[in-house]
């Protein structure tokens, strides 16, 4: 199922997409506050297998590549994928010349509005890197609050929630 905002589509990772996978999660500069560091591409493989699969078996979450509208380039990625036990967890990353400008709210809030709408039982959180203020700030925004400071994958994160 595709996720339509105003500026941008969210369309399903299908097989013909790991370039466009592997240049966002390959890139040190767009991983840095997710990973660390981008992938290689060994990893982007695996990576982009499991991608597939989650999409695959999944009708209502899974992972997207973002598309612009105005030119149908790919800018970035999102998904929504489980995390705990009756939590969902939203996730995003955009190249970076497309930082700061708005596009992260609009993914944040249409990700949120399909966990509402198809998920509405379960929690919506994000994790950010403690450090990735410009995320934090977007979220917050969105009604996340912060539930939790905790390490995740190696790095200080914030635990934020939706607030409705």
């Amino acid at each position: 199922m595709e996720i339509h905002t105003k500026r941008l589509l969210l369309q399903k990772y299908n097989a013909s997409d790991f370039e466009a996978f592997c240049d966002i999660v390959c890139s040190d500069e767009v991983m840095l506050n997710i990973s660390g560091k981008g992938n290689s591409i060994e990893v982007a493989k695996e990576k982009f297998e499991w991608v597939l699969n989650t999409n695959q078996e999944n009708q209502y979450y899974g992972l997207y590549k973002v598309l612009l509208l105005e030119t149908n380039k790919v800018i970035g990625f999102a998904k929504i994928t489980p995390f705990e036990e009756d939590c969902y967890e939203i996730g995003y990353a955009l190249l970076p010349p497309f930082w700061r400008k708005g596009f992260t709210a609009e993914m944040i809030n249409s990700l949120t509005n399909r966990c509402i709408e198809y998920l509405s039982d379960k929690k919506i959180m994000a994790i950010v890197n403690v450090e990735n203020t410009a995320s934090l700030k977007a979220l917050e925004k969105c009604n996340y609050t912060v539930y939790e400071e905790t390490e995740f994958k190696g790095a200080s994160c914030y635990l934020l929630e939706f607030k409705n």
